[in-house]
């Protein structure tokens, strides 16, 4: 039985993910066109998605440390107001024809989106190991409801500006900006923190769960033998599920970054763009459950197989069937469920290979380079897109997609790792 306060917080970060998801999906559908309107070339097109990438990079640790020190729900509460304001500033850059104050609230929104992703640690603090993995995918889940009302939200906006004379391109985001400034207020109702649930979980779990979580935090003394990060990272199982997670991310983001605008360039008009870019999001989320389900059956390397093959294919697709928005929201499907396959059961593969002492080090460096390719696919996609044009950038695509097959070919099954007793909250 699940406590009513550990319920009704995981319902209202589910809520802040869902806006979460509304705001990314605003970005992704509308940057490359921003870019291309406000300079004229389609060689910059990658430029609000690499900021994206370096700014989230960047903010996940000092929040996190912070979150760590305050608790979850002011870092939370701040990093959702943050997000809702460079929404705001994205909106007000646009409509003023301003370049440069565009890419500066870029980076105020992504500082938002960057600590405001740290939800899914928030809702894993509130259950023990044999729930939270369901308790994350249900709060991350709400990425599929943002992400199909993002595109209706942006196609309303489009239809509301052109109806008035406003700009269509600016209008939109008035519905980010809304949706993260009342999950900044929705957030402040997590009571308690999910930080201090965590640190005292066995009284709110009394049964068998709860018990083995109070072994963990009664643990001490001496430390199980356990290999280190750098151990870790050196294992082919690890590396794989690395490449995997770079490779499905750098493919998604290459195509993603130049999507909207290489639709645009063939006619399709924004209330097209954004179903087809809902396809992409159906893709992302809608099977993580069952993915998750299959990686534990069958094993993690024949998913991470599926999913390097799928965002493969999608690079092909997207080459051939640009000017089609049909065979183009397949390619997006297949990129986005690629990019689920990697991304579930890559993170299940380093969790495999780490231990409760070392697996957020494991993660985080996986989300360090996971954020570089981001960024170099992001620069690379719009130089692509004005020198190649949508070929080029697609096969390219394809090849990023197909590179993880042969470190997920030599990655034997994870290796057993020692268990360590977990350090002490706030611990190094």
């Amino acid at each position: 039985m699940i406590p009513d306060a550990i319920r009704r917080n995981t319902w209202l970060l589910f809520a802040g993910h869902v806006t979460l998801s509304v705001a990314l999906s605003t970005g992704g559908q509308l940057s490359s066109l921003i870019v291309y309107a406000l300079t004229g070339t389609a060689a910059l097109a990658g430029v609000p998605s690499a900021l994206l990438s370096v700014v989230v990079a960047t903010i996940g640790y000092p929040a996190g440390r912070m979150m760590d020190r305050q608790g979850r729900r002011p870092g939370l509460v701040v990093g959702f107001a943050v997000g809702g304001v460079g929404a705001a500033l994205i909106g007000f850059a646009v409509a003023a024809q301003m370049f440069a104050a565009y890419l500066v609230a870029v980076v105020v929104f992504s500082a938002g989106v960057g600590i405001g992703m740290l939800s899914r640690a928030a809702v894993a603090d509130m259950y023990p190991a044999a729930r939270r993995g369901s308790a994350v995918g249900l709060v991350v889940t709400g990425g599929l409801l943002g992400g199909i009302s993002g595109p209706l939200l942006v196609a309303l906006g489009d239809r509301l500006a052109r109806s008035a004379g406003w700009n269509p391109l600016a209008v939109p985001w008035v519905f980010p900006c809304v949706a993260l400034g009342a999950a900044a207020v929705i957030l402040a109702r997590l009571r308690p923190d999910p930080r201090d649930i965590g640190a005292r979980l066995p009284e709110y779990f009394p049964g068998p769960e709860g018990r083995a979580e109070a072994q963990l935090l009664d643990a001490g003394g001496g430390r199980a033998a356990e290999p280190s990060v750098a151990e870790i990272l050196a294992t082919r199982p690890a590396q794989a599920a690395i490449v995997a997670l770079a490779c499905a991310q750098a493919t998604m983001i290459m195509l993603m970054a130049t999507a909207s605008l290489m639709l645009s360039l063939h006619g399709h008009p924004i209330t097209t763009i954004s179903f087809v870019v809902m396809a992409h999001v159906i893709g992302m989320f809608g099977l993580s459950v069952p993915v998750g389900r299959l990686a534990d059956r069958l094993g993690r390397r024949p998913v991470l197989i599926g999913g390097a093959l799928l965002s493969a294919s999608s690079g092909l697709l997207f080459s051939l069937g640009v000017r089609s928005a049909l065979w183009a929201a397949a390619a997006f499907y297949l990129v986005g469920i690629g990019w689920c396959l990697a991304h579930v059961a890559g993170a299940a593969m380093l969790g495999d290979v780490s231990t409760p002492s070392t697996r957020a080090r494991v993660m985080g460096i996986s989300d360090v380079l996971t954020n570089i390719s981001a960024v170099v696919a992001a620069l690379l996609a719009g130089v692509l897109l004005a020198r190649g044009g949508e070929l080029t950038v697609g096969a390219l695509a394809a090849v990023l997609g197909s590179v993880p097959l042969l470190a997920i070919a030599r990655a034997g099954p994870a290796p057993a790792v020692a268990a360590a007793p977990v350090a002490e909250a706030g611990g190094r």
